[in-house]
């Protein structure tokens, strides 16, 4: 009888503490400018605001929060792209972030990224005075912090395929 209690207790328990809350995705927007990536080696990451409330958003996008993907070199002897072998790296970073501020719904934070001064895309695009063609996967979960309002979060975010041309 006591184990029955006990296990009657302890599953109580286990509902009460695996009831998740469900967080979905905050309506924003991704936009990208790319216009003279090759000659600045800074692009131009655009959110906006979609929600009918404002988001808590960090003030600041760090480097490493970006990765090329599906990486192409071009070749010119053959006149076309083969494609490099490259895996997403992992990074957690708890002090990337700036201060979060306040974005107004509609209203957009705009983020500049010299994408020459990544280690990750210097690991990748290595030879000078070559062009490549591929994604940018932005990670942006940890981007919105929850108010009390509005509980949710930033997805991912891959870029259209991007030419690049390195220095």
């Amino acid at each position: 009888m006591k184990k029955i209690f006990v296990l009657i207790l302890f599953l109580q328990f286990v509902t009460l503490f695996s009831q998740e809350v469900e967080i979905n995705n905050c309506n924003i927007k991704y936009e990208i400018d790319t216009i003279g990536l090759s000659k600045t080696g800074i692009l131009k990451l655009n959110i906006t605001n979609k929600e009918s409330q404002k988001l808590k958003i960090s003030d600041v996008f760090h480097e490493v929060y970006i990765q090329p993907i599906e990486v192409e070199k071009f070749e010119a002897s053959l006149n076309n792209f083969d494609k490099i072998q490259k895996s997403i790296i992992d990074v957690n970073c708890l002090d990337c972030f700036g201060k979060f501020k306040n974005l107004k719904p509609n209203n957009s934070i705009s983020y500049s990224i010299n994408i020459n001064e990544s280690k990750f895309f210097k690991k990748v695009l290595k030879q000078s005075k070559t062009t490549y063609r591929f994604n940018i996967w932005f990670d942006t979960i940890d981007m919105i912090k929850y108010s009390k309002s509005k509980k949710c979060f930033a997805p991912n975010f891959t870029s259209e395929k991007i030419i690049y041309t390195t220095k």
